[in-house]
């Protein structure tokens, strides 16, 4: 071989291995075996900052849903127990006339026609007039007297009813309070004075008696007329109005001057029925709840 063929076959061998790593590097060969392994980073678990607070603000939630509920309740049985202990209004019921009566329910029972009976009389209206009050939040006492039969008993006569019902009348009111005392009469009047028609249903009518000699008698006044007044609106003319009574031949008085809360209530005439005094008892207890209960509890 010459010389000179000898030196390109160098020359080219050298040119060879120059130029591989070029061509290799440009060889679709997997490049990620070229690529460096990271090794792997320790990883510190973080809970989220909003979960936390979220379960902190739902436990707060509940804390003061907890305590707005105790308020409440403490708040309801508050009112409760002033309800409770509110004083109730009280009236006070006395029969200076007890035997006072009406002809239709003494005939029911004896057969005979009568205006004044011992058994079948006003009095005995007292168990029916305190369930009606009852039923309008009004509780009711009785003056537990018999004016009539202790009268007869003592051998004393009618016009010294009044004041032989007083000392009776008397200690009660030293010894309880009332914000209503109502005497209750039977009118002499028939039955087309004291008998009234509503809504197809019979009333008998009242009037409230007013004794105006005495310093008590524009109290007692304004207490009939309010009464008088509601009645009328729940029943229209169902009340015949308030009378002041004065001078020869009267009382005078009626005991009203023991206490400004006092009242004298004819109800209806010795021609009423039972049926016809009930509805108006009804009548009477919604009457004072309307213009007195409401007014003492505003």
């Amino acid at each position: 071989m010459t010389l000179l063929k000898k030196l390109q076959w160098s020359f080219g061998l050298l040119l060879f291995f120059f130029v591989l790593p070029v061509i290799a590097g440009q060889l679709p060969f997997n490049k990620q075996a070229s690529t460096p392994i990271k090794e792997p980073e320790d990883k510190q678990v973080v809970f989220a900052a909003t979960n936390l607070d979220g379960q902190s603000a739902l436990e707060q939630t509940k804390e003061e849903t907890k305590e707005q509920t105790k308020e409440q309740t403490k708040e309801q049985t508050k009112e409760q127990t002033k309800e409770q202990t509110k004083d109730p209004f009280k009236v006070l019921l006395l029969f200076t006339h007890s035997y006072e009566s009406y002809q239709p329910m003494v005939k029911a029972v004896s057969g005979k026609a009568a205006y004044y009976d011992e058994k079948t009389n006003i009095y005995n209206l007292k168990d029916t007039i305190s369930k009606h009050f009852s039923m309008n939040g009004i509780q009711t006492d009785v003056l537990g007297v018999d004016v009539m039969k202790e009268l007869k008993l003592k051998g004393k006569s009618f016009p010294e009813s009044y004041n032989f019902v007083r000392p009776y009348l008397a200690k009660r009111l030293q010894e309880q309070s009332y914000d209503l005392v109502i005497d209750l009469h039977r009118d002499s009047a028939k039955r087309d004075a004291t008998t009234l028609t509503h809504n197809n249903e019979s009333y008998a009518r009242i009037a409230i008696v007013i004794g105006a000699e005495h310093k008590n008698y524009r109290w007692n006044t304004a207490y009939a007329e309010s009464l008088s007044a509601a009645m009328n609106e729940i029943v229209p003319k169902i009340s015949r109005g308030v009378i002041s009574k004065s001078g020869d031949n009267v009382d005078g008085r009626y005991n009203q001057d023991l206490t400004k809360e006092m009242i004298l209530i004819e109800l209806g005439g010795i021609d009423n029925t039972e049926a016809e005094l009930n509805r108006t008892i009804a009548v009477i207890g919604k009457a004072i709840a309307k213009s007195f209960i409401t007014e003492k509890q505003d």
